[in-house]
């Protein structure tokens, strides 16, 4: 069945070119019309889902331009705070969902292939007849942490006065959905073993990958094997989101601000001893456990620990640390391992072999989320020229694609494929083995556009802090070395972005 609809999905775009909408109406398509702040897409698959992680990036996105979006989201997301513990959705005191869905939306049942969804994960996940939540992130608490504190900074701290209704009907301030948050963090890096922010399903029908990437591919060791989902699993990126959300917490508590900022800096120093590959000159995936409890490392080469650069992760190192690791994540992730023309792959190129097929966060797709998520980190440390190149390429597979999807797929050259226009209807596809078909608006890549079109806007001068030396010369090194790509009109962008039509045949 997903097969059929993934196929009709692609049929759709053909026939339908002009289905694209402006940022601003794409947004539209995507807010709540009941108070629930985003939906994570309009398509099917995520229509009238509240995720915590999509919502928080799309509030810290349009923070700045779009604040009662945030608060409502903020809102919102404090709302649904976990009270208890209950193992079926992974519920606990203080904790963030992933996942929220209704069987009602903006007054309107479900229907279809959505309803679907709801029906099996709910049953999956202990929801109702009528309602589901879910809590199987890892992410969503620290995030939530890091985008309220984020708030507090530009409005002030009014909303914390803020009382919200809970799920139980009770009441809480926003101070306290704060501290709850902040005690569920503490509690977890206090009761980790390795040290860092891990996660660990509580039963066989719990998300077994609980970060953003969370396909059942992706946590894989270079000899192909899955990490060991029997005990936790700890992400490096992850631990740029807990460092963010202790360091910005500790304003908000000073009695606790001397033990949060401490945490934060034995959790980054302990992240750097972990997963940091002198002999490779870059971060590892992460760590999980053999079955005896031997803590090991995922070596596997990605693009997580790039979005290490978009948190305050290596601000307060000595200059030395801070340039070694800087420069190596640059060197990376704007080389032939994953830059192409969509953007930054998910997977480094040289481990596309570990996954027989072109899985959902492999070597063969770019996700517009990471690579804004990585211009918006090159950007804060002074690399503007390489983040515009990133985001000329988002804008322009965007404009190509006529959407705003969820993910592109890349061929190992770096092309973006796409289903051709109705013209070239004939034309060969390329045979793909996967069953994945992107969502063709998706909030955060949306927000993505939004916020990159407002930050060009003329006059406006965004993240043009000086350059020290070393900055300088390593960004006119790497640009010397990758294709340059303009953000393109129309009449050029089919020149640059040639149709590649592509047909998928399942994983099998």
């Amino acid at each position: 069945m997903v097969k059929n609809i993934a196929q009709k999905a692609i049929e759709q775009l053909i026939r339908k070119p002009k289905l694209f909408r402006s940022p601003v109406l794409a947004l539209r398509s995507v807010v709540s019309k009941s108070g629930k702040g985003v939906y994570a897409s309009s398509d099917r698959l995520f229509k009238g889902a509240v995720f915590g992680r999509d919502s928080l990036v799309v509030a810290e996105d349009l923070m700045t331009l779009r604040p009662l979006l945030a608060r409502k989201i903020l809102l919102t997301l404090a709302s649904l705070q976990g009270l208890k513990h209950r193992s079926a959705n992974e519920e606990e005191p203080g904790k963030i969902i992933h996942e929220y869905r209704t069987n009602v939306v903006d007054d309107k049942p479900l229907q279809g292939v959505p309803l679907q969804i709801f029906n099996d994960l709910s049953k999956r996940w202990g929801g109702s007849d009528t309602e589901l939540i879910y809590y199987g992130s890892v992410d969503s608490t620290p995030h939530f942490i890091k985008a309220l504190c984020e708030y507090l900074s530009f409005y002030g701290p009014r909303i914390l006065g803020r009382k919200i209704t809970l799920q139980d009907r009770s009441t809480a301030t926003m101070y306290d959905v704060l501290a709850d948050a902040l005690n569920w963090l503490e509690s977890k890096l206090g009761h980790s073993k390795s040290g860092l922010l891990e996660y660990h399903a509580h039963t066989d029908e719990s998300l077994e990958n609980q970060a953003w990437k969370d396909s059942k591919e992706f946590y894989v060791h270079e000899n192909g094997r899955f990490v060991n989902h029997s005990r936790p699993v700890g992400s490096v990126e992850v631990q740029g989101l807990a460092y963010d959300a202790l360091i910005a917490a500790a304003e908000y508590f000073p009695p606790r601000s001397e033990k949060l900022n401490r945490t934060a800096h034995r959790l980054r120093d302990r992240t750097i001893e972990l997963t940091w590959q002198p002999e490779r000159k870059y971060f590892a995936l992460g760590i999980d456990y053999t079955q005896q409890g031997e803590l090991r490392v995922i070596k596997t080469t990605t693009a997580n620990p790039a979005s290490l650069l978009n948190s305050d992760f290596f601000d307060h190192l000595s200059q030395e640390k801070k340039r070694k690791y800087i420069s190596a994540i640059v060197r990376n992730i704007m080389g032939t391992e994953f830059l192409t023309d969509a953007g930054v792959r998910s997977r480094a190129l040289s481990e596309a072999n570990l996954i027989p097929f072109w899985d959902y966060h492999g070597s063969y797709v770019s996700w517009p989320k990471e690579t804004f998520d990585i211009a918006k980190g090159l950007r804060r440390h002074g690399f503007p020229e390489l983040a515009k190149q990133l985001e000329n390429r988002l804008l322009n597979v965007v404009r190509k694609s006529r959407g705003y999807p969820e993910f592109l797929y890349v061929d190992p050259r770096g092309r973006v494929l796409g289903a051709s226009s109705g013209a070239h209807r004939h034309t060969h596809s390329l045979q793909i083995r996967s069953s994945n078909v992107p969502e063709s608006i998706q909030a955060w890549t949306v927000s993505a556009v939004v916020a990159i079109l407002a930050n060009r806007r003329p006059g406006l001068r965004i993240g043009k802090n000086k350059q020290e030396s070393w900055q300088e010369e390593l960004e006119k090194e790497v640009l010397t070395h990758i294709p340059h790509v303009s953000s393109l009109k129309s009449r050029t962008l089919n020149a640059r972005y040639p149709d590649y039509p592509y047909e998928l045949r399942g994983k099998q």
